[in-house]
């Protein structure tokens, strides 16, 4: 009987004794505490940032800090050195790894379940693509954008692509788009939003009516290949938006457009907007644009 109770005090001196392991150091203050550079004070529970950032700990509430004393989470490794995370490759389904794993294999992915996503966790090593400019004079390409003669006005039914533009504001390398053309060229592949507005002067809507024709104004963005070429060969998508307006104005009112869409542009492909209108029964370059109030504007970016 006396063995019996002589042994359990002795495991459970054990049991106490090993309660709380350390690894180079004599004050463990976790379950299991390393101190990497065994540069931690003796006694006390007060430790220097320099002290805990070689130490790795785990709680007795089952949290594991590297660099920190003090883990929030269950893995916590912010201190004032180099906190980070370093994540491997994995072959392994979403499904297999479940949903929350986290791998790297070509940029950092997360598992929802069901299939592996992209995560983004930083920004680009350079600017996104933006473009800010405005249009305050009446300069147009007639028919096509290739046309060598640059017209003074925009004329009726007929394709007035936007030229001459006074650029404000231009990210990154400020060469992807050329005011004097138009004409922006995506730098590299990427998702691309561009929208623009125009604002003709004062005129008289009052176009013969004719179903074929309707009275209308149409903001076009035409999107080319990458190559030299704007002809409709190089066309490889158009996004038309459509404004109708009554056929007949009481006074003169302006008539005005606009388009916005979303291109995925690959690098060199070129972008170029344009309007087309059918408004009176004029059809010489006689159109003015109106340059008044800042209304013809053209913005571009990169998403």
């Amino acid at each position: 009987m006396r063995k019996n109770i002589f042994l359990m005090i002795v495991l459970l001196s054990f049991t106490h004794m090993f309660s709380q392991i350390g690894i180079q150091t004599p004050n463990p203050i976790g379950i299991l505490h390393i101190d990497g550079q065994k540069d931690n004070p003796v006694t006390g529970t007060t430790f220097t940032p320099a002290q805990q950032s070689n130490d790795v700990i785990i709680t007795n509430t089952g949290r594991v800090g590297a660099g920190t004393l003090s883990p929030a989470v269950k893995m916590d490794v912010r201190n004032s050195g180099n906190g980070a995370i370093g994540f491997g490759t994995s072959t392994l389904t979403a499904a297999a790894a479940d949903e929350g794993a986290v791998r790297y294999n070509n940029g950092v992915e997360y598992s929802n379940g069901n299939e592996w996503l992209p995560l983004l966790t930083a920004q680009p090593a350079t600017n996104k693509v933006i473009v800010i400019a405005s249009k305050t004079n009446n300069n147009v390409k007639l028919i096509t954008p290739a046309a060598v003669t640059t017209t003074t006005g925009l004329q009726n039914r007929q394709s007035n692509y936007l030229v001459s533009w006074t650029k404000a504001f231009e990210s990154n390398s400020g060469t992807s788009f050329n005011a004097t053309t138009g004409v922006f060229t995506a730098p590299h592949n990427g998702v691309y939003v561009a929208s623009f507005t125009t604002d003709l002067s004062s005129l008289a809507i009052n176009y013969t009516v004719d179903a074929l024709n309707p009275i209308q104004i149409e903001a076009i963005w035409q999107l080319y290949d990458n190559t030299a070429g704007l002809t409709t060969a190089n066309i490889v998508n158009t996004v038309k938006c459509v404004n109708t307006m009554s056929s007949n104005s009481i006074g003169n009112i302006d008539a005005g457009s606009n388009c916005t869409a979303s291109f995925y542009m690959t690098a060199g492909q070129r972008l170029m907007p344009y309007i087309w209108f059918n408004l009176n029964n004029s059809d010489v370059a006689n159109f003015s644009l109106n340059n008044t109030g800042g209304y013809n504007n053209l913005t571009i970016a990169e998403q």
